[in-house]
């Protein structure tokens, strides 16, 4: 669960009360795994201070911010790259213009995984994945591998930002360890041995199965590894699903505003397949009203630094962009009384 709690950030704190802007006043807010949350406002309302105070690009004044109950308020937005993948309204943000579409890919595969690029090692197979990924976008980016991304239209940056941001290595079982026992919410030696507990019992199934594997004299050579690939997978799976904590939240900040409407219609799409497919915790700022009703679960509104409005379900199904223009004009009229 990711919680905003009691935040607060003004603007412009230079001593002079005229010149100070309240972005957000004292909010709180929980969002649970899973959520695809859209959230509208007007200019200035909060939407995109709220998306800075989340990945760490801002601090806010007072209040704090909790990933599974972990305070990470004070974490860098570097080492919070590793479980929150972003994408801006500006196509030109979020890629290395000068770098290909590979090596683009590459990083973003490591991101907050890898201290130096040195280290870095990729596969046919890991090849072989990015090219299937972009093919899903249907731009012919999977055949400009190569290319750099700097002369690439503002849709297909944009399209290649959105699969970086929702990508990652999967970390190896010691990084695992380290974030189940940091976010699983638990006592740090509870976590640490139902980790090894369930990863210890878990290596000796996979042992023996190896060894039955490899005594089978009836195999072929081919079909004995096949079988060992499956079984090394099924491990991997089975301690992934219960303790993985590194699926990251994706921030959409107006991803698609710069782009043209058929475009946008694609992105948008996409991005709702890549989430739901993934089951991606999400917060997608927007002006679009009818695109924050189309897609989501949940629908926050925000004016002038407080949200006025929480709906999620049926609630946030029966509501029309009539409703939420009359909420915005009621709002606008209210904050001038």
């Amino acid at each position: 669960m990711l919680e905003l709690v009691n935040v607060t950030k003004v603007f412009n704190l230079t001593g002079a009360a005229e010149d100070e802007r309240t972005a957000l006043d004292n909010i709180s807010l929980q969002i649970k795994p899973g959520e695809f949350i859209t959230i509208i406002g007007g200019n200035g309302s909060g939407k995109s201070t709220t998306l800075n105070i989340v990945s760490g690009a801002l601090l806010p004044d007072k209040g704090k911010v909790l990933l599974n109950g972990r305070d990470i308020t004070h974490l860098s937005e570097s080492k919070r790259a590793a479980y929150f993948g972003r994408v801006f309204q500006d196509p030109m943000k979020g890629t290395a213009a000068d770098m290909s579409v590979l090596e683009n890919l590459e990083v973003a595969f490591v991101r907050g995984r890898m201290h130096s690029p040195i280290k870095w090692g990729f596969s046919n197979s890991d090849k072989k994945y990015f090219i299937e990924e972009l093919k899903r976008f249907d731009l012919g980016l999977e055949d400009r591998l190569n290319q750099k991304v700097g002369v690439m239209s503002g849709g297909q940056r944009q399209a290649l930002t959105l699969l970086m941001a929702t990508m990652r290595n999967r970390p190896n079982f010691r990084m695992m360890k380290r974030d189940y026992i940091l976010f699983s919410g638990k006592e740090e030696e509870v976590a640490r041995k139902e980790f090894e507990d369930e990863f210890n019992l878990r290596k000796q199934e996979l042992n023996n199965k190896l060894a039955t594997i490899k005594a089978d004299v009836n195999l072929s050579k081919e079909d004995r590894k096949d079988q060992i690939t499956v079984a090394n997978h099924e491990f991997d799976v089975a301690i992934r699903a219960k303790f993985d904590l590194t699926k990251q939240i994706l921030l959409l900040d107006e991803h698609t505003a710069a782009l043209d409407p058929k475009t946008a219609k694609k992105v948008l799409e996409l991005t709702d397949k890549i989430v739901k497919e993934n089951k991606m915790t999400t917060l997608m700022v927007t002006h679009n009203m009818k695109d924050a009703l189309t897609y989501g679960n949940r629908l926050i509104m925000f004016h002038l630094g407080h949200i006025i409005l929480d709906v999620s379900g049926k609630e946030k199904e029966k509501l029309t962009v009539e409703d939420l223009l009359k909420m915005f004009d009621e709002a606008d009229k209210k904050a001038e009384m």
